[in-house]
């Protein structure tokens, strides 16, 4: 057993009623409830069990409520065992939490159950809690942060994206459909399984666009309004649309129409179409932006600096079960982002098993710094209060369309409050920390 090495400090006693146990800390974070159970207590145990049932089973030869109770326990003997071993257990572990002030993070586990040939009881129940985590120096963090530098090339290229989103397709006569051009066109589609060819009315796609099926790029190049092209796709397995997944599928496209893309002059036109007084307006308003974003990345990145720096400086054990859960919400935000996509995730060949062993320093990580966190938050007595709650509800509904209440509601209902002040906890813990940095620009 591991507590045989642990010092005499790690232990606490308690023996009470014929229940003794001991809470060892196996370490920073590890528990250990050690229980060993004399056979006059699991007898008295099983004695009362034994009562209640012959208030309740049948017996053959005997009328209800006057069964021995010898009988009973002869006849019941596993059972009453049982019974009498899981309330001990239960018994245990709930003198446990409220003698010795354990804040368990999830549900223990029970190891090492003997029930010995005297009648006695040995068990243990492993669990995890907060490991105790003071920090130290983390005002005055030396930080560098790169000062905000925008140049005329990133003004141009935020140009172009922007012509680019207000680019128009015009139809285009007689010419070979090549990369780029945006192709409508109607379709069958023959699955295999289906009796018929099914008929589309209608499709369309950008030929050589990363989000165009690459099968249609490559068929539909050289082709023109009026031709007819006939090619297979195979489908993964995961394909989003269910009844094509790990299918290969005939098509037969007909060409209805070829339409470029045509890209409206940089001049003052264009910058009064999207708002601006004049193209030099519409630089300058992009600048701006520019400056801004940069400015609020230098900011993220000097704050992620200052809980890296205490991180590195402050070692503690991480509870297992804390990393486990937050690669259960990593996991959650995946399954979010495929449902979007139309995918469903149980129906992927995602190893979880290797994923979960790759993202594992991450998920430490952000275990680590939560701890952290809520200790500086605890040492600086920083605290989330109702008007601070409800503004953030409001920023929400500003983005979302619903009311601040009807959000507020929804986070109650889905038992989400504790969690979202807890994160306004922390992010509030490190404006702290970076409002109390020494920044320096490079």
């Amino acid at each position: 057993m591991a507590s045989a090495a642990i010092c005499d400090e790690s232990r606490k006693m308690t023996q009470e009623s014929g229940l003794k146990f001991e809470i060892v800390n196996v370490s920073g974070c590890k528990r250990s409830l050690v229980a060993e159970i004399p056979a006059e207590e699991t007898n008295r145990q099983i004695d009362e069990f034994a009562r209640e049932y012959a208030q309740k089973v049948k017996v053959p030869g005997f009328r209800p409520g006057k069964v021995p109770l010898a009988v009973i326990k002869q006849r019941f003997a596993n059972d009453l065992r049982s019974d009498a071993t899981q309330e001990i257990i239960r018994v245990c572990w709930k003198k446990a939490l409220s003698e010795h002030d354990l804040h368990p993070l999830a549900e223990p586990t029970l190891e090492n159950v003997q029930n010995e040939p005297d009648g006695s009881l040995k068990f243990q129940l492993a669990f995890e809690v907060l490991p105790a985590v003071e920090i130290k120096d983390y005002k005055g963090i030396p930080i560098k942060a790169a000062q905000p530098k925008v140049e005329d090339a990133d003004i141009d290229e935020s140009l172009m994206v922007l012509q680019d989103q207000h680019a128009q397709y015009v139809p285009v006569e007689n010419s070979e459909i090549s990369d780029g051009h945006y192709v409508s066109f109607s379709y069958d589609v023959e699955i295999p399984g289906k009796a018929k060819p099914v008929h589309e009315e209608e499709g369309a796609c950008i030929v050589g666009d990363p989000r165009t099926e690459e099968a249609f790029s490559r068929n539909l190049k050289g082709a023109k309004v009026g031709d007819t092209r006939t090619f297979e796709v195979s489908y993964a397995e995961d394909y989003r649309q269910k009844r094509l997944a790990g299918k290969t599928v005939r098509y037969t496209l007909v060409i209805k129409e070829v339409k470029e893309k045509q890209l409206a002059s940089l001049n003052d036109e264009f910058a009064k179409d999207i708002g601006a007084e004049s193209l030099e307006g519409l630089r300058s308003r992009i600048k701006d932006d520019l400056i801004t974003k940069s400015k609020q990345n230098a900011e993220k990145s000097a704050r992620e600096a200052a809980i890296d720096s205490i991180l590195e400086r402050h070692s503690f054990d991480v509870p297992e079960c804390l990393i486990h859960e937050e690669f259960e919400n990593y996991v959650h935000q995946i399954a979010a982002n495929l449902a979007q996509q139309g995918i469903d995730i149980n129906k992927t060949s995602i190893d979880w098993k290797k994923m979960f062993e790759q993202r594992r320093p991450q998920s430490e990580k952000e275990v680590r710094r939560s701890i952290a966190l809520d200790a500086i938050a605890r040492q600086e007595g920083i605290d989330i209060s109702e008007e601070e709650l409800d503004a953030e509800f409001q920023k929400i509904s500003e983005n979302s369309g619903k009311s601040a209440a009807a959000i507020k509601a929804q986070f109650e209902k889905d038992e989400r409050i504790q969690g979202f002040r807890e994160l306004l906890r922390r992010n509030k813990a490190l404006d702290f920390i970076h409002r109390n940095a020494n920044i320096t620009e490079e």
